[in-house]
């Protein structure tokens, strides 16, 4: 291997014109978008995984502006981001700024050295200092046309008794009640606390060299160390909650080369712990940087106290239609649509980043409850139904449920209701499959991870109220199921035993038959399910059948582009190479309806797990090329915005997922037991070198290299 992640990092010079244009650095919580305005101010958005608004919007926490005088950035400003640190530098004239987000704290840090005294400022930019009422898109799709009586609530800016200087957001309403009524689940109130009434969020700055102000830091100096702390919580006033950020910074304190010595190797560690690096052409060279920078995204955001947001991570960047200098704009808003989220958790568990899976995992764990209660008070049956799309506290986007009016009628994107419990939205109304590919990745979690706390008891349970949700909602029919009225994806939206379903229960109850650590009622309910399925969909054509997207089309426009009939090879693994039906599988992909580039698009994963080789490296090329890349972007991993935000997630990980798959494939199902079986370069081109170490579950994994056509491999302790 010529080239280690030192090689990979992302140098720029000059200044950016907006905030699209900004650098990236996270710690897994709490991110920032960095960037030097043409008028040589350096800008910090700061962002968190759960900074949650009273509209259940996903905000940002601070917009703070680094400014000098003498400014030695007016000119512009060299910038390196050391990935392999997880390092900002910025410097210019002499001056010399380094910014990183603590590994170890709820901390941005930032060193400012420069050869002369300047006057130093860090101010808040507190673009919410008077209520909001979105009134637009910008509501993010949870509460839009549901007349609450509930707006956001300004922030505060006010020194701390600590020595710094805190901007709070603190939730004095709350939308959730209102949501609960409109969405017929009036018997749910009073059974959980709310959700957003009370919550806080805040940032707070410090420094020992600095002078805490009205609105943020000053001083006349050479040399500053700041700290930029952020934290969320609840609160019985925005003032109260000040104290939890000067309680951090006494914990975890200011700036020292200490800690930044310890940030950079487990940064370091990271690195080395799992890789892929490709070399032999540009092409080559492309797809590895690619590769490592959708890494470092991933890793910026995947430790939060929520989930990964598939829609522009921690880093959205555009301002907020009708709010100029208004940061809190998210396309497709702050609901999860778990075929989006699930991309980058598939990406997460083939590089063993198995911790890194559990803000998702525990989210739809801890959603139980109130998706029981749905079931109940929708359809009168055990088990639990959990939407396609849904709030980070499990309601439905209220524009997808669709509005009542004054008369209790509903009507939404999708025209009006039909009957209690069925979304106006027709993409998400009969949109089950989630909830069978959720089970599908705890299964594979759960035997490459040997989680052996809680979660797995809380897992088990999880897959017996998806399963009881088919084995009561469907009618039988000669004993076996039939899935009426379902969806195939959102594509064909109203059909007959849609391929992903059944490829799903398939997967998922026969995997719970070949165990022998299930509970004794979901081992029954497997079995006696399984045996109920019904066998996968399948059209006949001049080449033999092939699998078809569903038995029965009722409406037969699709409309969307996705290609169903797939999901029985991603991600449910019942065609691929090493078994049975492989040219079957094969001749499905290439007769498949939609031939997509980006974004959420299964083509290149499925092209590498049916072993076509020269398709894989071409779609996993082009969808590394400057093209990817937002036009109005700098850093190479801002892809998008495709269908959804830049920067695009789905995009970067089902690219880098993809370039696993072609390099190791495990082999066999989720049995509770050991699986050491594995294909090395199923899909991998002899025109590039490689060098690769990836898991094959928390104990090993499987390092292997390719030079000048020579492969070798071997298994070594993970």
């Amino acid at each position: 291997m010529t080239k280690t992640i030192r090689d990979y990092a992302f140098r720029y010079k000059g200044s950016m014109k907006t905030a699209m244009q900004s650098l990236p650095v996270g710690n897994g919580d709490i991110g920032a978008n960095i960037w030097l305005s043409e008028d040589g101010a350096v800008h910090f958005l700061l962002s968190k995984t759960d900074a949650w608004s009273e509209l259940g919007r996903l905000l940002k926490t601070a917009h703070l502006v680094l400014t000098l005088d003498p400014c030695p950035f007016s000119a512009g400003a060299d910038f390196e981001l050391d990935l392999a640190d997880g390092l900002l530098t910025i410097a210019a004239e002499g001056t010399v700024l380094r910014v990183f987000a603590d590994a170890f704290a709820p901390c941005v840090r930032m060193k400012l050295t420069s050869p002369r005294p300047a006057d130093v400022a860090l101010q808040f930019e507190n673009y919410r200092a008077v209520p909001i009422d979105p009134g637009n898109d910008s509501s993010n799709y949870f509460i839009r046309g549901v007349d609450c009586g509930v707006i956001e609530s300004a922030d505060i800016v006010r020194p701390t008794p600590g020595g710094g200087v805190a901007q709070i957001h603190r939730n004095d309403g709350s939308c959730y009640t209102a949501a609960l009524r409109n969405q017929d689940m009036e018997s749910w109130e009073g059974k959980a606390p709310d959700p957003l009434l009370g919550r806080a969020f805040g940032t707070a700055v410090y420094s020992a060299d600095m002078k805490a102000g009205r609105d943020g830091l000053s001083a006349r100096t050479a040399e500053a160390e700041i700290s930029v702390y952020a934290a969320s919580g609840s609160s019985p006033t925005a003032e109260e909650f000040i104290p939890v950020l000067d309680g951090l910074f006494a914990r975890y304190g200011g700036w020292s080369e200490d800690k930044l010595d310890r940030h950079a190797e487990s940064w370091r560690a990271f690195w080395e712990k799992a890789y892929v690096y490709a070399e032999g052409d540009s092409d080559a060279e492309q797809i590895t940087r690619a590769f490592l920078y959708q890494r470092y995204m991933t890793r910026c955001a995947d430790r939060g106290r929520a989930p990964m947001k598939f829609n522009g991570l921690l880093f959205t960047a555009l301002e907020m239609e009708g709010f100029p200098g208004n940061y809190d704009a998210r396309n497709w808003g702050s609901p999860y649509w778990i075929q989006n989220t699930r991309i980058m958790y598939w990406f997460l568990l083939a590089m063993g980043d198995y911790a890194s899976l559990t803000p998702m995992l525990d989210m739809y764990l801890d959603l139980m409850p109130i998706s029981e209660e749905r079931c109940r008070a929708y359809f009168g049956h055990a088990g639990m139904l959990i939407p396609e799309t849904v709030t980070s506290f499990g309601l439905y986007a209220n524009s997808n449920y669709g509005i009542k009016d004054r008369n209790g009628v509903r009507a939404g994107e999708g025209g009006l209701a039909l009957r209690r419990g069925e979304p106006c939205n027709r993409y998400i109304r009969y949109h089950f499959n989630g909830m069978l590919e959720l089970s599908w990745m705890m299964l594979r979690y759960l035997d490459a991870s040997r989680d052996e706390t809680e979660r797995r008891r809380r897992i088990w349970r999880f897959i017996e109220q998806a399963l009881l949700f088919f084995d009561r909602h469907f009618d039988r029919w000669e004993g076996k199921l039939v899935l009426n009225p379902v969806s195939s994806l959102e594509t064909w939206q109203l059909c007959v035993n849609d391929a992903p379903d059944v490829a799903g229960l398939t997967a998922v109850c026969g995997a719970l038959n070949a165990r022998e650590d299930l509970p004794e009622s979901l081992a029954a309910l497997a079995k006696s399910l399984g045996d109920a399925v019904p066998p996968l969909p399948l059209e006949d054509t001049e080449s033999g059948p092939v699998l078809a997207p569903c038995g029965i089309r009722i409406v037969q426009t699709p409309h969307n582009s996705e290609n169903p009939e797939l999901y029985a090879v991603f991600p449910f693994d019942l065609y691929g190479l090493g078994k049975p039906g492989l040219e079957m599988a094969r001749e499905t992909y290439r007769r498949r309806l939609y031939r997509l580039e980006g974004g959420w698009n299964q083509d290149p994963v499925d092209a590498a797990l049916l072993g076509l080789t020269d398709e894989a490296a071409a779609i996993v090329t082009r969808q590394t090329g400057p093209a990817a890349t937002d036009e109005r972007a700098l850093f190479p991993a801002f892809w998008g915005p495709n269908s959804d935000e830049t920067p695009d997630q789905d995009h970067g990980t089902m690219t880098a997922l993809s370039l696993i798959r072609m390099l190791l494939q495990p082999q066999g199902q989720p049995l509770g037991q050991q699986q050491k079986d594995y294909l090395a370069f199923p899909a991998w081109p002899e025109k590039w070198d490689v060098w690769f170490r990836l898991p094959l579950d928390c104990t090993s994994c499987v390092r292997g290299e390719q030079i000048s056509g020579r492969r070798s491999v071997r298994e070594e302790a993970f």
